[in-house]
């Protein structure tokens, strides 16, 4: 009798549909990624291997995070040997560096695939440990037919994630296996040997600072099972390992830069006693207690670094940025995004040209911009805005903004160079006058003729957008056909509220225009749930205002409620006063009130001469 898995695996290769329900939630989201991504289970995956000199290049980048990775792969190799296994390292972008395999796993058809330079990352190889813990930050085990290629159905593989002192994922590592029995117990043994690396690096990283460790119980401060904070002379804090914010419960150090601000006590008190080698009770402010004691000692005439360092704004440990991502800071973590980026990128350098799709202020530009910066940053990037251009003849007289490829950066104007080369990018395209589509349609002839089929040196890239969708009617007549030309591929841009990364994206600008400032994720959701924010340009109006009006340090829902519901507040009464005549005149007032104290309860309260808590309840309702 088959089980809801079998059938459900069954149904994802016959229909490439499946029963949700009956998969296991982390392996069920990896199948519908590898779905929209257009993967055929049956099919043969695709071998991707990077050249000698990029491997070469990756593993010079990563040279000390292999020194300390390779004894880690001998001792894993030892403890598993016998089972037909694999073991191996893979930076952040799932290519392996290092592996080291026995002869039986090695003739296998796994054993032929994952070689040094091999690439598996979800979106080619399908769902696969190493690259579903590449995905989702975590450790990650993929068990037979769990993997989305049928091919791959008899290898069971697990794979933990190394992030360095700063947070940022730079590696995995992998062990694989043609026997499921054990897997329980290797993933214990790769996530021990992944905890050695991370502690190692942490240590090097802060070789200048003061390391504490720390753990509930005494014995375990001999193992590699505990937390560590760096400190500075001053009792800065300079940096974690993930252990600590597990260890330190409800409390979150990227808003806690001192020692006072997570400890009790002094803390010169405390390195003079475990400077002598003692071991210390300590207690957080949780009342919870630890046993702690000084990794690194320093000389009395060690001179440390004065300048605090904080913790990363985004308390969440970051996957590294993948070689599909911006380069300038952008971000574009979502997978669909990150999908369709890629796609356009190899579109224009294949001569085609590219047309963004997006509503106001989501960010066509930006992305227009990246497409530039990642095919040709050297050439000139021009901007034309086809809803304001009034000329008579586009190839001799277009004026727009030209990147100057001068020192100081500075733009300036200039007619289009048809021989330099470059990036012309039309901007709101389906607004552009009737009378100058003939003229654009002789500049993309001339720009597009004999193209080679690489992008090359004095060559065009031609990207536009619209903000129209497939939901609105298109231009029709000339311009229609035109827009059609232009849109050899469409690159659609996601809404907003509908991208995975609008986490990174909310404390990245909040990162930016207030480092002093960090969002919960409760408060994330609420910004998400908003139905004034549609745009990055109304996320990044929001977050400015939450920055100026709410006091330093953890932005709660509270806080989002609180100041930004007040653009709603004169629309009708809170949800507990609507119906009840009386009650909704005294909601009505209140809600005024607070809108012109710009949210603030105390100066609401003695204005209306009411309590805090009466008008909290009714802002917030």
């Amino acid at each position: 009798m088959e089980t809801a898995f079998e059938k459900a695996r069954n149904a994802l290769e016959l229909r490439g549909k499946f029963a949700y329900g009956a998969v296991p939630e982390p392996i069920a989201d990896s199948w519908r990624r590898c779905i929209r991504l257009g993967l055929d289970p049956v099919s043969k995956p695709e071998e991707c291997v990077v050249s000698y000199s990029d491997l070469f290049q990756r593993r010079e980048k990563l040279d000390l995070v292999l020194r300390l990775v390779r004894p880690e792969l001998e001792l894993l190799s030892a403890q598993i040997a016998g089972s037909n296994f694999l073991v191996a390292f893979a930076d952040h972008d799932g290519v392996v560096l290092d592996h080291i395999l026995d002869e039986e796993f090695r003739t296998s058809v796994c054993g032929k695939s994952i070689l040094p330079g091999s690439i598996w990352s979800e979106d080619i190889r399908g769902t696969n440990a190493l690259g579903l813990a590449l995905h989702t930050g975590t450790s990650c085990n993929v068990t037979g037919r769990e993997h989305y290629f049928a091919r791959e159905g008899s290898i069971s593989c697990l794979s933990a994630p190394i992030f360095d002192s700063k947070g940022q994922l730079i590696g995995l590592l992998d062990a694989s296996s043609e026997v499921a029995a054990r897997q329980h117990h290797t993933l214990a043994l790769v996530n021990l040997a992944a905890q050695n690396v991370e502690n190692r690096l942490f240590v090097d990283d802060h070789r200048g600072d003061y390391i504490i460790q720390f753990h509930p119980r005494q014995e375990y401060l001999q193992t590699q099972n505990v937390g560590m904070i760096a400190f500075n002379q001053e009792g800065q804090i300079t940096g974690a390992n993930r252990r600590s914010s597990e260890l330190l419960t409800g409390i979150i150090l990227t808003s806690t830069p001192t020692y006072q601000d997570v400890f009790k006590g002094q803390f010169r008190i405390l390195i003079d006693r475990i400077g002598k080698g003692e071991v210390v009770q300590i207690r957080d402010w949780l009342q919870a207690g630890y046993f702690a004691r000084l990794r690194l000692t320093h000389s009395a005439n060690s001179k440390l670094s004065k300048t605090q360092v904080f913790l990363p704004a985004d308390p969440i440990y970051r996957l590294h940025k993948t070689t599909e991502e911006s380069t300038t800071g952008r971000i574009f973590t979502d997978e669909a995004l990150r999908h369709n980026l890629r796609l356009g990128k190899k579109s224009a350098q294949q001569g085609m040209p590219v047309m963004i799709f997006g509503g106001p202020g989501t960010g066509k530009n930006s992305i227009a911009e990246e497409i530039h910066e990642q095919l040709h940053p050297d050439e000139n990037f021009v901007l034309v805005d086809c809803a304001t251009v009034n000329l008579d003849s586009v190839e001799t007289q277009l004026i727009a903004q030209m990147k100057s490829n001068s020192a100081d950066g500075a733009l300036k104007q200039d007619k289009i160079d048809l021989k330099q080369g470059g990036t012309l990018y039309l901007d709101r395209v389906d607004l552009l006058p009737a009378d100058m589509v003939p003229s654009l349609n002789t500049l993309l002839n001339r720009l597009l003729h004999r193209r080679n089929p690489l992008l090359a040196q004095g060559e065009w890239v031609i990207l536009s957008s619209t903000q129209a969708d497939d939901s609105q009617q298109h231009p029709q007549g000339p311009l229609g056909d035109l827009c059609k030309r232009l849109a050899g591929f469409s690159l659609y841009l996601p809404k907003l509220r509908n991208r995975s990364d609008f986490r990174l994206l909310c404390c990245a600008m909040l990162a930016t225009i207030s480092p002093q400032h960090s969002l919960s994720s409760n408060a994330v959701e609420a910004l998400k749930e908003i139905a004034a924010i549609n745009n990055l340009s109304d996320l990044d109006w929001s977050v400015r205002t939450l920055a100026i009006q709410h006091h330093e340090g953890v932005i709660r829902t509270e806080g989002v409620t609180r100041i930004l519901g007040q653009r709603q507040l004169d629309v009708a009464a809170c949800s507990g006063c609507k119906g009840h005549m009386v009650k909704e005149v005294k909601c009505l007032e209140i809600r005024k009130v607070m809108r012109e104290c710009n949210g603030n309860v105390a100066l609401a309260s003695r204005q209306l001469g009411v309590s805090r808590n009466t008008v909290y309840a009714h802002a917030i309702g």
